[in-house]
């Protein structure tokens, strides 16, 4: 509630003095009795009433004066989303165990959702690639549809094998005709580029072309590592034995990438530091807002002055037919 004529508020303070005039000019005569009316019998006076729905509707009339107002912020939001496409590796090395004892891939899962759940406004796709590639969700502003794919990505939906060329061309397809005012690609891979149709830094530079800013990450250890192998028994137990892997990497490949994007490489061996990664990713990569807020009134004195006007005609409607008073 906001008052915009609050002083006349302080024509209450009169009321005491106009009472005590009141009071003085209209003293009634009394007449004694030796014998005590009794209550049952005796009438209210009816100028106390009159006097009473006066001095109402007075308040009424006088907060009307004040000029009560309803009020409600109204706040206008300018934003500037940026398009984001997440590029995930999904080859069987994914699956090799030495993030804090779980899985690169189960690793990588959950820092894209945190970062996922992380963003508005901005629209964000998922791709993924392994032998080949994948697009799995399109840049969308529905993140329920996002995460659900996230969830749905897992290693041997595609052929095996390390494409990144091929996976971050699909990405670049997906944002080459964006019109927002910043286009990324986060590409997470454990591996060396070792098939697919388009080479890595031909893809790289393609996706320069179009202004799209690309982080690279190299996840996991390099050498021999242990790669899980899950197998069921008859019985349907779940057996897992270990198989030592090669594992490959090309550090230069995803720095000359990040650079010729104007992007950033990160070499990431432990969970922490992914989690890391993608928090500088999410404060480097921010959707511009501009706010306005208003402040609307709305006028809201007719409510008391209907309310004085009526306490006033109930006055007059008693004092000239409910009340006749001799002079």
């Amino acid at each position: 509630m906001h008052l915009a004529d609050w002083p006349y508020l302080f024509i209450l303070l009169l009321l005491p003095m106009f009472h005590r005039v009141w009071l003085y000019r209209n003293k009634i005569a009394s007449v004694g009795f030796s014998v005590p009316i009794p209550a049952s019998v005796a009438s209210p006076n009816p100028l106390k009433i009159q006097l009473f729905l006066k001095y109402f509707g007075l308040i009424f009339l006088v907060f009307a004066l004040a000029r009560p107002q309803s009020s409600y912020q109204q706040t206008d939001r300018t934003v500037s989303g940026i398009d984001i496409l997440m590029a995930l590796d999904v080859s069987a090395s994914m699956n090799i165990e030495d993030l804090a004892e779980r899985s690169r891939i189960d690793v990588a899962k959950d820092t894209f959702e945190k970062f996922i759940k992380g963003r508005e406004n901005d629209r964000i796709g998922f791709v993924i690639f392994s032998g080949e590639p994948l697009t799995l969700a399109p840049p969308t502003l529905d993140y329920g549809l996002l995460l659900s794919a996230l969830h749905q990505a897992s290693i041997g939906m595609l052929k095996d094998g390390t494409a990144i060329g091929d996976g971050l061309s699909l990405a670049t397809r997906h944002l080459k005709s964006s019109q927002a005012k910043s286009k990324v690609i986060i590409l997470l891979t454990d591996g060396d580029n070792n098939i697919g149709q388009v080479d890595p830094a031909t893809a790289g530079e393609l996706a320069a072309g179009f202004g799209i800013r690309v982080y690279t990450i190299a996840i996991g250890r390099e050498g021999r590592v242990k790669l899980p192998i899950r197998t069921r028994t008859i019985l349907g137990n779940e057996v897992t034995t270990y198989q030592w892997f090669d594992n490959a990497l090309n550090p230069a490949l995803l720095q000359q990438i990040a650079k010729v994007t104007n992007g950033k490489f990160y070499r990431v061996t432990d969970q922490d530091t992914l989690k890391s990664v993608f928090a500088e990713i999410d404060q480097l990569e921010k959707s511009d807002m501009k706010a306005k807020h208003k402040v609307k009134y709305d006028e809201t004195y007719p409510t008391p002055l209907k309310f004085g006007l009526l306490v006033f005609f109930l006055g007059f409607f008693l004092d000239r037919f409910w009340w006749r008073l001799l002079p």
